[in-house]
This record gives structure tokens, C-alpha cells and sequence, in this order.
């Protein structure tokens, strides 16, 4: 037989025949007890509100045990067994044959334990080595472990303050689905810094928008019961377009976060829970009819914002229609942005081509600029970006005039610009006395 190694501390020896003894060592024992230092750990928890993510019909926990004595040349069992426990309903547990091989004298044996049937009361069980195996109980006191189950949820001490405002107030339900969700059973841990003692405001809000985005994603089988806050239009969160956005979409035009979370304040709505009922009333389609030409207006320069950035992205301008696309009207005053080829933020060289034929920008100037050839290309034709027709040459990382051909008379490049200048200049001469633009005057033949 073999000595085994059971000491917290090590007799080290030259010679190859070293012996380390373990804390209980008896030359004649043949025994073993389960591995744990103080008497606090003879007693363990397994709550199945830890583990959530798959709600598992059983959890796996291990248990430490060490054997008493030398090793043997041959494999042994373990008797391991359950007995219940005075006051508490039976926890539900499986345990395989524990074998020990010539070469094992310690091992963590695997414990399944059923979900309890009823939530919230403890069940417990205590697992015992009787010794009617091939390995005997081996230390008074070492020989049992209580384990108590039940699947329970508490508030998680981080469930304040931003996590409360942005998460709302916590609930069992809400606790499920969020780690669910996340794929995380501990996910309120992300949402806390330790090390700082602060709250991660980003993870805040990230969870809070991609948990809305789930919620609203496809029309319940049941009405929503979790009231995950709606964030005002000021947070500017990056929701997604919710499943009854497009039986209002007549009224409330393109989805737009700002629009969706703007127009749920205006309904004095907050929540997940009552969302969809509040854009379906009576009072809502009221309020919609009221602002839709104010939606019209922001589905405008989200376009014109969206151009901006396609500038550098080398699409055609005759693909920004397909791309995104809303038909402006005669008679609204838009709120507009400087399109990037006036601003020029990179230095390519447009902003002093575009300030030869139409001067400093403004914001009247554009919008007056805009329903000049929209009047000529025809509202259902007409793309804003086309009366600056440039493009942008990745390789060269140059300009480059866009080759598609527009407007009415089918026209691409500089002769676009050009016959859009005609059209701009000559709008704008029709009456002197009240010219607020400042045209200047080129010679394009």
C-alpha cells in the first residue's frame, strides 16, 4: 500500500521514497469524511433562483470527500446515502456509485438535486457516508452535510437609484426575465462596479433598451406584465420599431426612437406594460392627426441627416431613394441641416465649388434651394442630395462628380449642378424686392 497526501502542510524529503500523511492518518483506518474545515460548511444552500437561465429541471452541486488511511491497489466504493431531515420537506437528490481507483484519495462526488415543486419553502436532505461500502465512515463529525433547497428570489442589494429609474421597480417576474434574457443568472452584477462603488450607467441603459426591443418585438400571446421604463426623448435611446408601430404608421410616419419615445410622453405613457394599449386609444389617434405634419417634419431631417452621412459611403444618389426616402411638400416649412458636401468636414475641396454657385449657407436658403427643383423634378422624383452631385472616391479619397442621371431632364454630375443652379438663381431674380438669398452670379454656358 501507498501513503497518501492528507496534510495542509508537506514533509519533503530527498529521498524517493516521501511520505505526506493526512490530517486524520491511522495506519489501520480504512474510512472517509467529507473534506470540509469548519462547521458552517456541513451545511449548504442550493437555490434554483440562481440559476435561472434554462430554468434547469435539476442543478448539479459537488461535494468533497477524502479518504482515511493508505491507499489501496484495488478500486473501492463509497457509500453514499440520504436520509431526511426533522422539520423539512425531502429535497429531491440523485447520486451515481462513487468509485475510488488505486491511484484516487480525494474526489468531489456530484450531487443532482430536483427543482423543489413548491416556491419559496425550503426543502432539505442529508447526505451521509454509513460506511457499508468497500470504504469505511472514517471522522466523527465528518460524515454528514446538510443541504437545504428551494428556489427563491430577493431584491439584489444593487436595485437602486439608476438601476430603479432606468429598470424600473424590481419584481420576481421582472428578475426572471432579465436573466433570461441577458443569458446571465447573476445579471445585476454587470449593472454595479464594486471596485468603485458605482452604478455602470451604460449597462444600465444598454439593458434597458435591448430589453424593451424584446418586449416589443412581436405581438404578445398575452398582454406584457413587466414595466420596463420608456426613456424620454432626451435620453436618446436606440430602440427598434415596435410590433404595433405600423398600424399608426399613416399618421406617425417612419419609426424613429426620438419619435417613438417623444410620443409616448405626449400619451403620458412609461412602460412596457401599457405601451401598445395607449397608442391603440382613442386618445392617441387624436394626438397622432394633431402632430402628424410635426412627424413629417422630423421624417425629413432624418432623411437629410441620413444623406449626410451616405456621403461618405460612396452609395449613388440614385440609390438614396431605395435607401431612405420621404416626399417633401410645397407647403411645409422643414427644419434642414447643412448637407456635407456645402460643409466639406474633410477638406475634399466641395464646400468652395458649392459657395461659387450658391454662396454662404442658411437654413432658409437651403429650404428655399430644396422646394425649387423639387417643384421641377416632381415630389414623387425628387432626392434632396441630387442638387449637390457629388460622390466620394474611396481609393483616390477624393471627390468625385456622381453619375447618375437626374431630374426631369436626366442630367448627371456638374451639368445636374449646373442646370440646378439655373433653376435656384432664376427662382430667386423672379422678384428683386424680395430676395433674401444671396445667389451669387456664374456663368454656367
Amino acid at each position: 500500500m501507498k501513503n497518501i497526501v492528507w496534510l495542509l502542510f508537506f514533509a519533503i524529503t530527498v529521498a524517493s521514497c516521501e511520505k505526506v500523511e493526512p490530517d486524520y492518518f491511522d495506519e489501520s483506518a480504512n474510512g472517509a469524511y467529507f473534506d470540509y474545515e469548519y462547521a458552517a460548511d456541513f451545511n449548504k444552500t442550493l437555490n434554483f433562483g440562481d440559476y435561472i437561465v434554462g430554468n434547469p429541471d435539476t442543478v448539479t452541486t459537488t461535494l468533497k470527500v477524502k479518504l482515511l488511511g493508505y491507499l489501496f491497489d484495488e478500486e473501492r466504493t463509497l457509500a453514499v446515502k440520504t436520509k431526511e431531515v426533522e422539520g423539512y420537506l425531502p429535497a429531491g437528490v440523485a447520486i451515481d456509485e462513487v468509485v475510488f481507483s488505486n491511484k484516487e484519495y480525494e474526489k468531489e462526488i456530484e450531487i443532482k438535486v430536483k427543482r423543489p415543486e413548491i416556491e419559496g419553502e425550503t426543502y432539505a436532505v442529508c447526505i451521509y457516508l454509513d460506511g457499508s461500502g468497500d470504504i469505511g465512515a472514517g471522522v466523527t463529525g465528518k460524515t454528514e452535510v446538510f443541504l437545504y433547497v428551494t428556489e427563491s428570489y430577493e431584491k439584489p442589494s444593487v436595485w437602486y437609484s439608476n438601476v430603479e429609474t432606468y429598470l424600473g421597480a424590481w419584481s420576481r417576474e421582472k428578475h426572471r426575465f432579465l436573466a433570461q434574457h441577458t443569458g446571465n443568472n447573476q445579471f445585476y452584477t454587470t449593472l454595479y462596479d464594486s471596485n468603485t462603488g458605482l452604478h455602470v450607467f451604460d449597462s444600465i441603459i444598454s439593458l434597458n433598451v435591448s430589453s424593451v426591443n424584446a418586449l416589443l418585438a412581436n405581438e404578445p400571446q398575452e398582454p406584457i406584465e413587466l414595466d420596463i421604463p420608456i426613456l424620454k426623448e432626451t435620453d436618446y435611446p436606440d430602440y427598434t420599431v415596435p410590433y404595433f408601430w405600423s398600424e399608426c404608421e399613416e399618421y406617425l410616419g417612419i419609426f424613429l426612437a426620438s419619435k417613438f419615445c417623444r410620443f409616448t410622453t405626449m400619451l403620458g405613457g412609461s412602460n412596457t406594460r401599457d405601451i401598445a394599449a395607449l397608442f391603440a386609444s382613442d386618445a392617441a389617434m387624436q394626438k397622432m392627426e394633431e402632430e402628424k405634419d410635426n412627424f413629417h417634419r422630423m421624417d425629413v431631417l432624418e432623411m437629410l441627416n441620413e444623406y449626410y452621412r451616405y456621403a461618405m459611403m460612396d452609395y449613388p444618389i440614385s440609390e438614396y431613394k431605395n435607401l431612405f426616402w420621404v416626399e417633401l411638400k410645397n407647403n411645409v416649412n422643414y427644419n434642414v441641416r447643412i448637407p456635407f458636401w456645402w460643409e466639406d468636414p474633410n477638406g475634399l475641396g466641395t464646400a468652395e465649388i458649392v459657395k461659387k454657385y450658391f454662396g454662404e449657407y442658411s437654413d432658409d436658403k437651403y429650404q428655399f434651394m430644396l422646394k425649387t427643383v423639387m417643384k421641377e423634378d416632381g415630389t414623387e422624383n425628387f432626392i434632396a442630395a441630387s442638387i449637390l452631385p457629388f460622390r466620394y472616391d474611396k481609393e483616390l479619397d477624393a471627390f468625385g462628380w456622381d453619375e447618375s442621371l437626374l431630374g426631369v431632364k436626366q442630367l448627371s454630375g456638374e451639368e445636374r449642378l449646373k442646370e440646378c443652379y439655373r433653376m435656384i438663381k432664376a427662382a430667386n431674380d423672379k422678384r428683386p424686392d424680395s430676395r433674401k438669398f444671396d445667389i451669387p452670379d456664374v456663368d454656367v454656358d
